[in-house]
């Protein structure tokens, strides 16, 4: 024989009052901030990297173009300086205030690195540009007669990154000797 099933319920079911979904959707809509908040971080440094590379490679191209115009200077036989562009070396005083000149003036003014016209540094936007200006000779003596000496030179290079949005400028002295 089986036994008998009770018919009757419990008297009071204890009434449930949803804390727990309440709990579970504050802790999902915390961790959905969270989540969004380590997505925008790694996406500024995505970014910030980015940019330090372009920066990178404008300083590494601008570089490469002091390296080309000190290259030019001591190769040259006699350093003839002028005053309106196309030239090779500059006089004294006639370059403007070069960081505050716009891309148009060194298009017109400079020297691109390498071959003219033919792109050797793949990796920028654009060709590094230099200008040479002559800053001043200096005689070993006293002797008018005696020529030896050095001649000083200013290299100033600019240089796009990848993207064009990074510019970079720099500048070196380059002392040539006078026999």
């Amino acid at each position: 024989m089986t036994p008998a099933i009770p018919t009757r319920l419990p008297a009071a079911l204890p009434q449930q009052r949803g804390a727990i979904l309440v709990t579970s959707l504050l802790l999902l809509l915390t961790l959905t901030i969270l989540g969004i908040s380590v997505v925008q971080i790694t996406r500024m440094q995505e970014r910030m990297a980015g940019n330090q590379r372009d920066l990178n490679l404008a300083f590494q191209g601008a570089e490469a173009g002091l390296r080309d115009g000190e290259a030019q200077l001591a190769a040259l036989a006699a350093v003839n300086t002028c005053t309106a562009a196309p030239c090779a070396v500059f006089a004294r005083n006639t370059l403007p205030v070069l960081n505050a000149t716009t891309p148009a003036w060194w298009n017109t003014n400079s020297q691109e690195y390498g071959v003219d016209g033919a792109k050797e540094l793949t990796d920028l936007g654009n060709d590094p540009q230099f200008v040479v200006e002559h800053v001043r000779q200096v005689k070993y003596s006293l002797n008018i007669d005696d020529l030896a000496g050095r001649d000083f030179f200013q290299v100033t290079s600019r240089s796009a990154g990848a993207s064009g949005a990074t510019n970079t400028m720099v500048q070196v002295t380059f002392a040539r000797v006078i026999d």
